[in-house]
């Protein structure tokens, strides 16, 4: 009696290895000799391809060893080699898991996943390189195993088999392979595709999903040649030489098919084309479907295929779904329905997704469809909820649309934009948009989505169709402009398409060619041509036309640009060389010693006075682990830390005067020498860095889970009871100085970066790093901070990038404006101007003047009278109130749709915080304001984005600039103003910040005579002016500290700014980074009638929750040492024998 085949619980090693004793001729893959069809295939039956598994299997198990854990072995190959399959069985038998990337990944994308999937082994098949792999493998730490070539895998005859014995419900929840997710929402995450998914595509064989696992179902699975990309020519090879039934096809090859019909014509006798991935042309895609029927597939990376059925071929654009697959569309607009799926009895085989969830009852799909219009149960793909793209305006356009509208064959991303002031296309201009669309670039896994190239200009006989409430109807617009795109995507073809303006051809050396009719399309052409012609590539962009838009402004820009780039030719030529050993070893002890040389700071430094930013972060404990060991391994980790920033063990003090070139007020970082064998027993180097302090506040402080459970509040005791923070330091003064403070089930991490040497970017850069080594102290290999640049701290990169990319000039000739945008004041305004002799020459600006405010140089700052002092208070932001003050303020006309959620809650809690110190001011000291007295909120701006691709994005210096919106304290706190109005004065003054800006700036601070002089609007504590902090959206994520003694994989439940000192000199805000239940935490310094005045803004309070904690009672400080041993400076616990 035959036993019946038991689909959905096969385990695909198995299916292989009987197949190949039952039919062991069988063909089961050929593979194309060449892009030539006709030259023949390399036929593989199942003995064959079974033995090249065994084979590959012996040789990943002589690799890796015996097997304790299943490990991650990553893989990026040429397309279509069969060393990929190979390896993904091989892995299965020996107890590994393949992982696959793409080539086309951005490095941090790639990172992000081995980081997530623990993958410290990296298999690279012989004779194929890959610049992403060559990235990787420099940044991170990895075992790199070379796969032989295809050819000798095959060679497997002799090969002895290599057992895999698992049954299914040994395996089934044991990973198949691994893959990863788009990261549309964020860095993309692991994917595991375990043996009870594969599971479900087993049991669907009398479904359609099939075609897509020969390996299951006995098919003969053709592939191209190895290393070439899928094209017209090819497949047109295949369609003569190679008999096939089922092709597979991504939807760009179906559209080009479509528009192919010679080659379409040859599919005919084919059964279907299967097409998946992304969206098909209607109009194109019934194209090939009248020739050869499509077949619309739709599923996902966690949960495969689930349920498609078989449609009648005039639906072919429509999906319908097996009921067991428990789907629901639930209607979200008219005529719009979201994808959702229900857990239901028949989930282990037909319900993928509860294998990679199983956790989970329900899950949303978030892809939106459409209903056929006479069909029950047919659905059209419209697109997906998150792909949809939220503008700073609030408006929402769905990329789908765009690509199924006007994107159809072409897979190049572009961007069409609409100036306020069409006549404003200026290099600052472009400066600004450019490094937008970088950073989005950025937080793609794909390399550069949006190139510089297809970033185009509305033209301006052809403005945006807009509503009545001033958003974008973005379909009419597009058709509007589809004639345009369609020439746009022509421009960038090799084809001589259009001709030029013949203006052009008459336009005089000094002409603006813009002026005469050079439009945007052929201004790319020529920078186009023009690549080639000079070979300046990617070194020429239409920027450079755009800001030297005369022939001869432009000549002379393309000169430079190719001189430039020979003499850097010559350079790389000239250091191409092979350096001997000692020679290596003589330069690695030059950069040794290098990195300790003292530096002066910069003058981006300067901006900051003698104050440390103290910073907290809390970590939860694992059961059972002991705090002397945890303290022992943060030692461990911050001395290897300081091996990557010797700054940590470094000290701040002033310049001597008989310095050349000194200022007043230059300071100079001083770092302990690389120690000597002259003087070892003097040496510095100690396991124990004096600059990390112990304590234990478990019978002071609540327990980790109390403080979890009220948000982690930071008004909830004194700073100084986790880490003393001078507001003064005496100088000269250390740069890093950090206590673990240990509670019941946690540890309290304060540290205090000196702000003259760190910004609060390069404080949370020094926190990963020292996580990192912590990390690595605990046995993780790959934790070897390679992704952090050498130049890191070199503080006179600034100059150098500054000098090199142009921005130099003196300082006469910088808009005096841009003072507004520095805490150092114009020295016309100080009386120091016949100092420098600096006459200013820019007369006209685009930008705001400074604005005015009382110039208070005392440091620390005058205290507030009769002893007074501000307090920390907090207050929660609800999730669901947050989203009810989003719904208002757009709701509200003046919104006009340009609103963020950070510009909303800015001007929330500016507004706020001004109504209860004029309240006070009022009603109480009995005071008076001009109509025209002005509110200042000074909005610090990471500078980094601007200043140049070439500065490492490490770089730990402070690179801020100020911005300084203002508005009349009467206006800002009327009742007739609105959140609204707030946030678009605060819109409209972010639009200032470029890299002009920020290189003006820089040229301006290394022209001041006097770095004493620093001041803020918000260091006047009895004024309306005051300072946002915004931390919103920074995720702790980035800080993981090793899960050996932390949970949560060392990764920081929450991390706050300590208050107290900042109380004591400014006039601060800060929105702390989003809470665990996507709440907003506000924390304002308050005196307690502006508490109160707050507390009775009914606006203020209607979205707003004061956080009603008590602050710990401590014991006197004398006591608390006889309590709890307190590690002072320079001992470690071990020296105290009460441990």
């Amino acid at each position: 009696m035959t036993v019946p085949e038991q689909y959905g619980r096969r385990l695909i090693p198995q299916i292989l290895d009987s197949l190949a004793s039952v039919e062991p001729h069988r063909i089961i893959y050929s593979v194309a000799n060449s892009s030539n069809i006709s030259h023949g295939f390399q036929h593989i039956s199942a003995r064959a391809f079974a033995k090249a598994v065994d084979k590959t299997a012996w040789w990943l198990h002589s690799q890796v060893g015996e097997k304790r854990v299943v490990r991650a072995a990553a893989y990026i190959g040429p397309q279509d080699d069969l060393r990929h399959v190979l390896l993904t069985y091989a892995c299965v038998k020996v107890g590994c898991t393949a992982l696959f990337l793409s080539p086309k990944n951005s490095t941090e994308g790639a990172l992000a996943v081995l980081e997530a999937a623990k993958c410290s082994v990296w298999v690279n098949p012989c004779g194929y390189s890959c610049p992403l792999v060559d990235d990787i493998l420099q940044k991170r730490s990895m075992k790199v195993f070379h796969l032989p070539e295809l050819d000798e895998l095959l060679n497997a005859e002799t090969t002895e088999s290599y057992p895999y014995t698992k049954t299914f419900d040994e395996a089934s929840q044991n990973p198949f392979c691994l893959l990863h997710t788009s990261g549309s929402t964020g860095l993309p995450k692991p994917i595991a595709w375990s043996h009870g998914l594969i599971g479900t595509m087993d049991a669907g064989a009398g479904i359609i999903m099939n075609i897509l696992l020969p390996s299951l179902f006995g098919l003969h699975c053709i592939m191209g040649p190895k290393g070439v990309v899928p094209n017209m020519n090819l497949i047109e090879s295949l369609a003569d030489h190679a008999e096939i039934d089922i092709w597979s096809m991504v939807p760009s090859l179906v559209d080009e098919l479509g528009e192919t019909p010679d080659v379409l014509v040859k599919l005919k006798q084919s059964k279907f084309i299967c097409a998946s991935g992304g969206p098909v042309s209607p109009l194109i895609g019934s194209k090939v479907n009248d020739v050869v029927r499509v077949l619309n597939l739709t599923g996902t990376t966690e949960g495969l295929f689930m349920g498609n059925l078989w449609v009648e071929k005039q639906d072919w654009y429509y999906f319908a779904f097996h009921p067991f697959s428990g789907f629901e569309f639930k209607e979200v607009e008219s005529g719009v329905y979201e994808h959702w799926v229900h857990r239901n009895d028949h989930w282990p085989l037909f319900q993928g997704i509860f294998h990679t969830f199983p956790n989970e009852r329900s899950v949303n799909f978030k892809d939106l469809y459409t209903k056929h219009p006479t069909k029950p149960n047919l659905w059209a793909y419209k697109g997906r909820n998150d792909d949809i793209v939220v503008l700073s305006n609030g408006y929402k356009i769905s990329p789908f649309e765009t690509e199924a509208l006007i994107g159809a064959g072409k897979p190049q991303a572009g961007l069409l934009i609409e100036l306020e002031n069409p006549t404003s296309k200026t290099n600052v201009v472009w400066d600004s948009i450019w490094a937008t669309i970088e950073r989005a670039n950025a937080l793609s896994l794909h390399k550069n989505q949006v190139q510089s190239d297809y970033v185009a200009f509305a033209e301006l006989d052809t403005p945006f169709s807009r509503t009545d409430k001033g958003t974008v109807k973005r379909r009419a617009t597009l058709e509007a402009y589809a004639d345009y795109i369609e020439r746009f995507y022509s421009s960038r073809s090799d084809q001589d398409t259009e001709q030029s303006s013949p203006a052009i051809k008459k336009a005089a050396p000094d002409d603006d060619l813009f002026a005469m009719g050079f439009d945007s399309l052929l201004g790319f052409r020529a920078i186009k041509t023009l690549r080639v012609a000079t070979g300046l590539r990617d070194l020429l962009a239409p920027r450079h036309l755009y800001g030297s838009p005369t022939l001869r402004q432009f000549s002379a820009t393309l000169a430079q640009l190719v001189a430039d780039m020979h003499r850097k030719a010559i350079d790389r030529s000239a250091s191409n060389g092979t350096v001997a050993d000692n020679v290596a070893e003589m330069y690695r002890m030059i950069n040794l010693h290098r990195m300790r040389l003292s530096q002066k700071v910069s003058p981006f430094d300067q901006m900051s006075p003698n104050i440390y930013l103290g910073m907290k972060f809390f970590y939860q404990l694992r059961k059972g682990a002991r705090f002397e060991d945890v303290f022992v391994r943060l030692q461990a980790g911050l001395r290897r830390a300081m091996t990557f920033i010797p700054e940590l063990e470094g000290k701040l003090m002033p310049c001597s005067e008989d310095e050349i070139g000194y200022k007043k007020g230059d300071m100079r970082i001083s770092i302990p020498p690389v120690p000597c064998t002259a003087t070892a027993n003097r040496s510095t180097e100690s396991s124990r860095p004096r600059q990390l302090r112990y304590q234990d506040l478990s019978a002071v402080l609540p327990s980790f889970a109390e403080l979890r459970a009220g948000g982690f509040a930071s008004s909830g005791f004194a700073d100084d009871v986790l880490l003393s923070s001078p507001l003064l330091p005496p100088l000269p003064a250390d740069l890093f100085v950090a206590q673990a403070n240990f509670i019941t089930g946690g540890c309290i991490l304060a540290i205090n970066m000196h702000h003259q040497c760190f910004d609060g970017t390069g404080t949370i850069m020094v926190m990963r790093i020292w996580g990192e080594c912590c990390r690595y102290v605990q046995g993780d290999a790959s934790a070897t901070c390679a992704w952090l640049d050498k130049e890191s701290l070199n503080r006179n990169l600034l100059q150098i990038l500054h000098e090199m990319e142009g921005y130099a000039k003196p300082a006469g000739q910088v808009d005096k404006n841009v003072w507004g945008f520095i805490d150092i004041p114009d020295p016309a305004e100080t009386g120091t101007e016949s100092v420098t002799e600096i006459k200013n020459l820019v007369t006209e600006s685009s930008l705001p003047p400074a604005p005015f405010f009382p110039r208070n140089f005392q440091w620390p700052p005058k205290p507030l009278p009769n002893g007074r002092h501000l307090a920390s208070s907090t207050f929660i932001i609800p999730t669901e109130m947050i989203e009810q003050l989003r719904q208002d303020v757009l709701a509200d006309p003046a919104a006009g749709g340009l609103i963020s959620d950070s510009d909303m809650i800015q001007a929330f809690v500016w507004r706020a915080a001004v109504k209860a110190r004029r309240h006070v001011a009022i009603q109480l000291r009995d005071e008076t304001f001009e109509t025209d007295e002005m509110a200042i909120v000074e909005l610090p701006i990471d500078a980094r984005p601007y200043f140049s691709k070439l500065l490492p994005e490490s770089y730990m210096g402070n690179l801020v600039v100020i911005n300084r919106p203002s508005m009349p304290v009467a206006t800002l706190c009327g009742t007739e103003t609105t959140v609204a109005q707030i946030s678009q004065v605060l819109r409209a003054a972010a639009v200032h910040i470029t890299p002009s800006l920020v290189h003006d700036a820089f040229t301006l601070l290394q022209s001041v005579p006097d770095y004493t002089k620093v001041t803020t609007a918000c260091m006047e504590l009895e004024g309306m002016h005051t300072a946002v902090n915004n931390l919103m959206l920074f995720q702790t994520s980035a800080i993981s500290f090793g899960d050996e003694f932390l949970d949560d994989g060392g990764v920081p439940s929450a991390m706050r700014v300590q208050m107290d000192a900042i109380n004591a000199a400014f006039r601060m805000l800060v929105i702390h980074p989003l809470r665990e239940d996507g709440g907003i935490e506000l924390v304002i310094g308050t005196l307690p009638e502006e508490l109160d005045a707050l507390l009775a803004d009914g606006e203020f309070t209607r979205y707003c929750r004061f956080y009603h904690e008590h602050r710990v009672t401590l014991v006197p400080s004398a006591d608390l040492r006889q309590l709890h041993r307190v590690t002072v400076v320079g001992r470690s616990m071990d020296d105290e024998s009460s441990h």
